[in-house]
């Protein structure tokens, strides 16, 4: 079972892998929320606003499939809805204390009526210019358009739009962070209780997935038609994301050295370290590709591939290598993954993309700017 012999808990013989690897698709599509954070703001500051609706219907699609990742790791799945009925929200004499996960599994259902609300308001109008043009659809187009006909009550929808796009990023941006925020006070971990700026680390770095993610999509559904105003500012927020997670880690990785250096402890790094250095070179190169992009946008599909390899490299190390590492801070155990993770890994990830393909169908991807 280790790499190394050191002392260790009973327990971690039996079960060395808490979270099993579908953790690392959950955080993955997590990053939806980063794409509807990136929405509200450019409706807000009326930024980038050629981007909304990708930004939008792509970060509904994933963060729609984000509860599927823990409900595959439940050992009876059919309970799941009780986290949204008996929710244990407020401490009382029979259960003191809270549950930080049905916290979130609730936050997780506000955030997605916000989104779709916003959604639908926000192509209400462009989806009565669809059901005019006719076609199979033209009755599903009418009702989602909620009776906005034309642009003068289009217009008149803004405050409202910009009131919601507001609200939805509060929530939104607590589930950036999650689940960093989970494994660093929830769990006794040796390497994630050590891991003093890990939120900041996943919160920049689903900024990071969210638009490698959206630059991809672009790059697939335009190829040589690709629009500079949409994808100049996707680059650049994702140079600027790169370039933080490539940072922190750099911190990181200074703040083990000065704390653990000469310590018997230091050795049950090398798990996650040398694989830090493979993410920080990757974040950076994907941030040259991302400038020269801006130049050459044909280069934009390696910024996405790059970046996400180091995405996937980075959160894998964080979750599944971080766990290997024993509570005592002394050994390593072997990784032992169940024979059905591949296809559970998968499953959330293949959900989002079906969801999106399912809604970019009905909701258009490039509208007309009104006002």
């Amino acid at each position: 079972m280790m790499a190394l012999g050191a002392p260790l808990f009973p327990n971690e013989l039996v079960e060395p892998i808490l979270w099993h690897p579908v953790i690392f698709a959950y955080a993955l599509v997590i990053s939806g929320a980063d794409l509807i954070i990136l929405a509200s703001l450019a409706y807000i500051s009326r930024r980038m606003t050629k981007a909304i609706p990708l930004l939008l219907v792509l970060g509904v699609s994933f963060f729609s499939a984000a509860l599927l990742g823990p409900l595959a790791d439940l050992r009876q799945p059919s309970r799941a809805p009780l986290i949204f009925s008996l929710a244990h929200l407020v401490p009382t004499e029979t259960h003191p204390g809270f549950s930080f996960i049905a916290l979130y599994a609730n936050l997780w259902l506000i955030l997605i009526i916000l989104s779709v609300i916003f959604l639908l308001f926000y192509q209400s109008y462009h989806l009565h210019l669809k059901s005019q043009a006719g076609g199979r659809l033209r009755i599903l187009y009418r009702i989602l358009s909620l009776g906005v006909g034309n642009e003068e009550r289009y217009k008149k929808l803004k405050p409202f739009l910009t009131l919601l796009a507001a609200i939805t990023i509060i929530p939104a941006v607590l589930w950036g962070i999650y689940p960093s925020v989970l494994v660093v006070f929830q769990t006794w971990l040796f390497l994630w209780r050590n891991w003093a700026i890990l939120p900041l680390i996943f919160f920049a770095d689903t900024f990071v997935a969210s638009t490698a993610a959206a630059i991809l999509v672009y790059y697939i559904i335009k190829l040589a038609h690709l629009d500079y105003d949409v994808l100049s500012p996707l680059l650049k927020v994702h140079s600027a994301g790169c370039v933080s997670v490539a940072g922190l880690l750099g911190v990181q990785l200074l703040l083990w050295n000065q704390w653990f250096d000469g310590s018997p402890l230091n050795t049950a790094f090398d798990v996650v370290v040398p694989i830090i250095y493979y993410v920080i070179a990757l974040l950076l190169l994907s941030f040259i590709l991302a400038l020269a992009s801006l130049k050459v946008t044909k280069l934009s599909v390696f910024v996405s591939i790059v970046a996400l390899l180091g995405v996937i490299l980075n959160k894998w190390n964080t979750l599944v290598n971080g766990q290997l590492i024993s509570r005592t801070g002394l050994g390593v155990l072997s990784l032992e993954l169940p024979p059905d993770w591949l296809l559970t890994t998968l499953s959330p990830i293949a959900a989002a993309i079906f969801i999106f393909i399912v809604l970019s169908s009905i909701f258009p991807l490039k509208v007309k700017e009104v006002g």
